[in-house]
């Protein structure tokens, strides 16, 4: 029952429930989102506290109930999760997983708008959340860039999202909440403004509206008042960007899909449209380019910048934009080859009539969704042989029924189906910041053992070693750099000749050697959130195969299997309920524990390290060895 007086308006250092306030991060119409640390698991979440008008209506309580309870449920990797709903202390409150880098607003307000292709991936993965939502019955009914949350790391862009804060069920009744128009007139299909019902339809075009923001850094509508905002969603063409690039053209092609006045005439999904935002990435940027080449969907690679934004004018008022000097290249990396970066970027311009023939693949027939590439594990690149795990090591943590399934343990939590247990799991793992993981895989003949401490920053350190060989190296990932210590097992290993080993060590001794030729494979396990990645285990089956025992924690073990595949899976079950193991065969499994731990992975002092290929250019040319390194008699360096 709601409380007989409104409690005090939430602030930094309130408590409610098992939740601490430390900092107001946003306030909307719906509440007041904070930074809060939940006590009892001594971990950081985002509490949305709801606004004492909604709070106290039963209505809106009810209908509040049902949706968080199905956006807990709701599993993607583009969509912030949803840990707990409920009341304490006289708050109503909505706790969620934090993203640290803020919204795609506030970074286009820091920074100025992405690159073209920034802004197309972005939208790719925002796209792919809202399909997810729309699978699974839920329409947002406020896509703006506000609501869009982003993670940046070294070259990688991560987008998720949010606040599902006026969602409704595409089947519920209409309420009175539901019945009055949502969403930011900003982004606001046409029909909405005629009383018509909210839908994916609507969704797609507040999403084609976030686009061009991503794209130039301004709405695609502006006006004096409401009523010409509105008025101009209505009658306006839909903005394009100028330019003649393939890649330039398709994007016009998919605002036009998008943000069509009539909804029959957008795309009939947010998959479809993430399709074809994942096929624009593949077209070359500039005229004449190359196809752009990146590791993945969230790569940022070269690309070009919208030179000029949309001027703020009044409805039907159209100058011509001016065009502002482009921006100086960004110096290419040391070494690097870089195409050109062109002189100027496509600018916002009225959309052409008639509009250029789109490519072949911007058609009316729906494309398939992404699937998630499978992981694979490159443990050595130049100086030692290529391993690979088949398969996947984190397999696809699967959504289970409406209820949340966290806030329980021991009894309760055991009384769960497989899929909900796991889907405890991907829930306490995803806000995991470190871990260790342990274990072993099967390399051809070989067996290889890996212990590192992971990351979400994709720094790591720790060990692998050859059982084959015996040999082991030290392995140390800062700040995009990748770092060995070898021993000399290690290089024989790695080299068919055993006088290039004794060179090696003669002249390396104890010191550590740069390796960026492994940075991108060792991704694959010194960042957590990549090695725990879903691997699109959609249809497998989970069943429950009894109860172990992981590092002193009790757990519960899920088999799940999808054809000739097999995993086992052993989770905690007291909370949190952390992934504990993963068997994928007799051979291969891997093992995780320290949670959190306070850890500080630094890089070498540079008197530590090595210049190895430095020493092996030298070596090449016939100067011989570098200075430092003594001669022996014969002209090889002495150990």
């Amino acid at each position: 029952m709601p409380p007989s007086s409104p409690p005090p308006e939430p602030a930094p250092g309130t408590r409610v429930g098992r939740f601490l306030l430390l900092e107001q991060l946003g306030q909307g119409g719906m509440g007041v989102v904070f930074r809060a640390r939940e006590e009892n698991l001594g971990r950081e979440i985002a509490l949305k506290v709801i606004a004492p008008l909604f709070a106290h209506d039963p209505e809106f309580r009810e209908r509040f109930t049902r949706e968080a309870r199905a956006q807990a449920s709701l599993e993607s990797a583009h969509v912030v999760t949803v840990y707990a709903h409920g009341e304490e202390d006289g708050y109503l409150y909505i706790a969620s997983q934090l993203i640290p880098g803020g919204d795609l607003g506030q970074m286009i307000r820091d920074e100025g708008p992405p690159t073209l292709v920034e802004a197309l991936e972005v939208i790719e993965q925002v796209a792919s959340g809202l399909a997810d939502a729309h699978d699974a019955g839920l329409v947002h009914r406020d896509i703006k860039p506000g609501n869009v949350l982003v993670r940046r790391r070294p070259g990688s862009i991560r987008a998720y999202l949010a606040d599902f804060g006026i969602a409704r069920r595409m089947n519920a009744d209409a309420t009175r909440f539901s019945t009055t128009t949502a969403g930011t007139p900003s982004y606001m299909a046409p029909e909405l403004h005629g009383g018509a019902k909210a839908g994916p339809s609507t969704d797609i075009y507040a999403l084609g509206c976030v686009l061009w923001v991503a794209l130039t850094g301004t709405p695609p509508y502006q006006g004096m008042s409401e009523f010409q905002l509105i008025a101009a969603h209505v009658r306006e063409p839909v903005p394009q960007l100028e330019g003649d690039s393939a890649m330039v053209h398709a994007t016009n092609r998919i605002l036009r899909t998008a943000m069509a006045k009539e909804p029959a005439e957008r795309y009939q999904s947010a998959a479809e449209m993430g399709s074809d935002l994942q096929a624009a990435l593949r077209l070359p940027v500039t005229p004449g380019a190359a196809v752009p080449e990146g590791k993945g969907a969230t790569a940022l690679r070269p690309a070009v910048r919208p030179a000029v934004r949309p001027a703020v004018r009044p409805t039907g008022a159209r100058p011509a934009p001016t065009p502002a000097p482009p921006a100086p290249p960004a110096p290419p990396a040391p070494g690097a080859t870089t195409p050109p970066r062109p002189p100027s970027v496509p600018r916002p311009t009225p959309s052409p009539d008639p509009s250029p023939a789109p490519p072949a693949w911007l058609s009316s027939t729906p494309t398939p969704r992404r699937t998630r590439r499978g992981r694979t594990w490159w443990i050595a690149g130049g100086v030692a042989a290529t391993v690979a795990l088949a398969g996947g090591i984190a397999a696809a943590l699967l959504t289970g029924g409406d209820d949340d399934p966290g806030g329980k343990g021991g009894d309760d939590f055991l009384a769960l189906q497989p899929k909900e247990i796991l889907q405890a799991a991907e829930k306490d793992m995803s806000v995991v910041r470190n871990a260790r993981i342990r274990g072993q895989f099967a390399d051809g003949g070989d067996t290889i053992t890996v212990d590192v401490t992971a990351t979400t920053s994709g720094d790591c350190r720790g060990t692998m070693k050859s059982a084959s060989s015996g040999g082991t190296a030290e392995i140390l990932r800062v700040d995009e750099t990748v770092y060995l210590r070898a021993d000399r097992a290690f290089w024989n290993a790695s080299t068919s000749d055993p006088t290039t080993t004794t060179l090696i060590l003669g002249v390396i001794g104890d010191k550590w050697v740069a390796e960026n030729s492994l940075l991108e494979s060792t991704e694959a396990f010194c960042d957590l959130d990549e090695f725990l990645e879903r691997d699109g285990r959609e249809d497998a089956t989970a069943t429950e195969v009894g109860q172990s025992s992981v590092g002193g924690e009790k757990t519960v073990r899920i088999e799940q299997k999808e054809g000739s595949q097999r995993e086992v899976l052993d989770v905690r079950i007291d909370e949190p309920h952390y992934l504990m193991r993963i068997e994928e065969s007799d051979v291969d499994h891997f093992e995780f524990s320290d949670f959190d731990k306070d850890v500080t992975i630094e890089k070498p002092a540079d008197g530590d390290v090595f210049p190895l290929q430095e020493y092996l250019d030298t070596i090449e040319k016939g100067l011989g060895a570098l200075p430092g390194a003594e001669e022996s008699p014969s002209g090889a360096p002495s150990e």
